[in-house]
């Protein structure tokens, strides 16, 4: 339908609104049933299964660009809605309940006996936190490679695609993890790795505040290889950071035994959703604001660029997708004294 599209906001209706509660519909119970097929290693599947969106990130953008270049952005559309339909459909025989579902078909109460646990608003506020600047790079960088870092269109193109390679392990690895340790240490260890990332080698990335510099000028070069090094870390640790939802229902639930996951697994989802949505028109006010620090010279660093905020507000809220862990700490010393 956004095909057909003649102005913005029949675009926002289709491609905005009907496709993201189709994508809702679809994902919604395709999460939940998974749950009911692993216990022992819950958290491993979770990863597996949020590798699976990385893995299309990492060859679409090639294919769109190709496509979009040649066919237009009708056809394209048109194309996808085909490729969606027969992949989505050839998936659905094999997405059934583990348990039968009950003879009853009342509805049963909901327990929110959760909604009172510090654990989980700690948690749930992190993610939310979080989810503020993730988006954030898979926007910007591109753009920023090009006319900041003074690199070619393709560049931009193969970082978002190394940063969603690199998610893939990251998601699998993290969400590992959490059938073995704590998940507020897990949640901490995806805070700081992928903090440090955008701190240290996007915002510290060189750029050449003078146009006419040579393209194999060393600065260049310096960039290029901060932008790759950073594409990979935040891609491993940021792009894990959703697999660790699973540690989140098995930690709340040995709480709350009778635990009802979907609604808490729907609050994660949302928290996360809130966050992204918010991050659009704040990012625009980020970049209104532009550099955070002054320009030195003829090479500078992304924080005096007109993305400086972006990168600052990026890292920083990426850190402090750890609160839980802090509050945590906070706990156990409060019960100690």
């Amino acid at each position: 339908m956004s095909s057909f599209a003649q102005t913005v906001w029949q675009l926002i209706a289709t491609q905005g609104v009907l496709c993201g509660l189709g994508n809702g519909l679809v994902f919604s119970p395709t999460t939940l049933l998974l749950d009911q097929w692993f216990i022992r290693r819950k958290g491993l599947a979770y990863g597996i299964m949020w590798a699976g969106k990385s893995v299309c990130g990492v060859a679409l953008p090639f294919v769109t660009s190709a496509s979009l270049e040649r066919y237009g952005v009708r056809t394209t559309l048109r194309a996808w809605t085909v490729i969606t339909l027969l992949t989505t459909l050839s998936a659905l025989p094999f997405i059934k309940p583990r348990v039968p579902p009950a003879a009853s078909t009342s509805p049963q109460p909901l327990d929110l006996a959760f909604l009172k646990l510090f654990t989980f608003w700690t948690l749930e506020l992190g993610n939310i936190i979080q989810s503020f600047g993730y988006f954030l790079p898979s926007a910007y960088l591109p753009s920023y490679s090009t006319t900041a870092a003074g690199l070619s269109e393709t560049t931009g193109t193969i970082l978002i695609a190394l940063f969603n390679a690199t998610s893939i392990v990251g998601g699998i690895v993290l969400g590992a993890m959490c059938d073995r340790f704590a998940v507020p240490n897990i949640m901490l260890l995806s805070s700081v790795g992928s903090g440090l990332s955008v701190l240290l080698f996007w915002g510290l990335s060189s750029t050449a505040t003078n146009t006419n510099l040579p393209p194999e000028d060393s600065q260049t070069h310096t960039a290029l290889a901060l932008l790759t090094i950073f594409s990979i870390t935040y891609g491993f640790f940021a792009g894990g950071f959703s697999s660790t939802w699973s540690g989140v229902l098995t930690q709340i639930k040995r709480e709350v035994p009778a635990l009802e996951t979907g609604l808490v697994f729907g609050l994660l989802a949302g928290g996360r959703g809130v966050g992204s949505v918010i991050s659009g028109p704040l990012s625009e006010k980020l970049m209104q604001k532009g550099s955070v620090v002054g320009v030195a010279g003829e090479v500078s660093t992304g924080y005096a660029t007109d993305y400086g905020a972006v990168i600052l507000f990026t890292g920083v809220t990426a850190l402090f997708g750890g609160w839980g862990w802090i509050w945590t700490r906070i706990g156990v010393l409060w019960k100690r004294l």
